[in-house]
């Protein structure tokens, strides 16, 4: 499982079923969260959530390098 900080979106499982919250302060081994759909919510146990989203930053500004693939006896290509 990813390392959850603060400003992580969480898919966790509660009481009423799943739902998405955003961590807003971790002590304890509990997280303080806020629910994406406006319900209150107590302290979060770890072990409650599901998946975390990270940001993934922004774009680049030069496209990403990608090694060049040689001919090999496993590899051959076939240009035509």
């Amino acid at each position: 499982m990813a390392e959850i900080e603060v400003g992580d979106v969480v898919l966790a499982r509660g009481a009423t079923g799943q739902f998405h919250a955003v961590v807003t302060a971790i002590r304890l081994g509990r997280l303080g969260i806020e629910r994406c759909d406006g319900r209150p919510s107590g302290p979060l146990s770890a072990r409650d959530v599901v998946t975390v989203f990270k940001p993934a930053g922004g774009p680049g500004a030069e496209p990403p390098r990608v090694q060049r693939l040689r001919p090999s006896a496993q590899l051959k290509l076939d240009l035509q």
